[in-house]
């Protein structure tokens, strides 16, 4: 049996808030290999780490992250549901890229980090251009950028002609975006689809699947020899590979 790497996706957020410092920094601990996360460009353009287009969900507040200004986001609480984190400043603001570059860096650790752009955005190409430029400012890192959108990918391949591509699907598949590298699907696609991981690595392709958060999903992903897992759950998936 294979042994993929974890990624925790958006963080160790089992009992923290998605894409927090606070749940970036609990994988650190639980032994991630790597992070799972996603970008948006604010009203601003600031790069921010966050998953919907609106903060309705995550944030229990009104206006798309597109919208608002760095300044406003951060008059918000993203922990308004984990009261458990209530005064923990990296658990309840929005973190930048750039808070994450940090984080990574005084860590010391060699760690994966796996960037979705977000799409469609308000800003179409602005998203990639603006990953480029801050990329630049933070050599050394370990980074794979990954988009459903095939134009931000294209685009990215554009700005840089090294960094890994991911092209992220659902059903159904087609034809895989010219320059990626990797493609990443859930996983009831990939068990679903007899041979699909097999077929992908004939083709020259690594393969990635989100989320794994169970004992008997991780061994039957590790099964199917995917390269990559993205889970909510760090420490008990590798536990569970683990044996």
């Amino acid at each position: 049996m294979s042994q993929p790497l974890i990624a925790a996706h958006r963080g160790a957020n089992e009992f923290l808030p998605e894409h927090s410092i606070a749940a970036f920094r609990q994988a650190i601990v639980e032994g991630a290999d790597g992070f799972e996360f996603d970008i948006r460009l604010t009203a601003d353009g600031h790069l921010v780490l966050h998953h919907d287009r609106t903060v309705k969900r995550t944030a229990g507040a009104k206006g798309a992250v597109a919208d608002l200004t760095l300044a406003q986001l951060r008059e918000l609480n993203f922990a308004h549901q984990f009261p458990d984190c209530a005064g923990n400043p990296e658990a309840e603001r929005i973190p930048t890229l750039e808070d994450l570059f940090g984080l990574v860096v005084d860590s010391g650790k060699d760690l994966k980090l796996f960037i979705e752009a977000k799409h469609p955005s308000k800003f179409g190409p602005r998203l990639e251009l603006r990953l480029w430029e801050t990329l630049r400012r933070w050599p050394g890192l370990d980074v794979t950028v990954m988009s459903f959108s095939r134009a931000a990918l294209k685009t990215w391949r554009g700005l840089d002609a090294d960094t890994p591509l991911v092209w992220i699907f659902e059903y159904p598949f087609r034809r895989p975006p010219e320059g990626v590298q990797v493609l990443s699907s859930r996983v009831d696609y990939l068990e679903s689809t007899p041979g699909f991981v097999e077929r992908s690595h004939e083709a020259g392709y690594q393969v990635y699947t989100w989320t794994v958060n169970d004992a008997d999903t991780a061994l039957r992903c590790a099964g199917l020899e995917v390269d990559v897992m993205f889970t909510d759950r760090p420490a008990a998936i590798r536990q569970t590979l683990a044996g």
